[in-house]
């Protein structure tokens, strides 16, 4: 009789250790799955992103390109212009891209809107005469309130309608001009991938 009730206590200790060492597992596994299950998702949304992002602190500039587009190489910027830093061809038509480029100001200050609208129209009208500006407005480039200008123009590029986008903003230093170039006829194609480019651009 006493053998039995010593097997019986042996019997309820273990009982209580297993349910004890389940429930510490439990415990664990449903404290853990949160972290695992939050750690797939970023992975997952970080693979998810359709567009890469630069940061050149050197320049000043950060921006997105989307992953619909391949970078120009050093000589396809040369081609395009000298004084392009970056350049993206779309991978579906090259004849759509999009472009950073950078002068040094001559006079640090503020300049109106108008006027820098005015100068980016002037600089496309001599190379295209027929250039027509379809649509402008404001928005935020940079910190400490730096506001840039956004503009649509039109223009005939060998005897192909062109829609150009652009936006344009400056430092006391710098302006940085981000457009985008695409025959009119394709325009919605890269509609999205233009903008997701030219909504982006931070200056500093």
């Amino acid at each position: 009789m006493q053998k039995k009730k010593i097997l019986i206590y042996i019997l309820i200790i273990l009982i209580g250790l297993l349910l004890g060492a389940g429930g510490i597992w439990f415990w664990k596994m449903k404290n853990n799955k949160p972290a695992e299950i939050a750690s797939s998702a970023i992975l997952a949304k970080e693979a998810r992103k359709n567009y890469f992002e630069i940061n050149d602190e050197t320049a000043g500039v950060f921006f997105r390109i989307s992953k619909n587009f391949d970078r120009m190489t050093a000589q396809e910027l040369q081609l395009k212009n000298p004084v392009f830093m970056y350049g993206f061809f779309s991978r579906s038509d090259k004849s759509s891209y999009c472009v950073i480029s950078q002068t040094k100001r001559e006079k640090p200050g503020g300049m109106r809107a108008v006027d820098l609208r005015d100068g980016v129209l002037e600089q496309v009208k001599k190379s295209f005469p027929d250039a027509v500006l379809e649509a402008e407005g404001i928005m935020e480039i940079g910190e400490k309130n730096n506001k840039g200008i956004r503009l649509t123009i039109n223009y005939t590029d060998n005897n192909v309608p062109v829609t150009q986008q652009e936006v344009v903003g400056i430092t006391d230093k710098m302006a940085t001009f981000a457009f985008c170039v695409a025959p009119k006829a394709v325009i919605d194609l890269c509609q999205d991938d233009f903008g997701l480019f030219l909504d982006n651009i931070r200056i500093k």
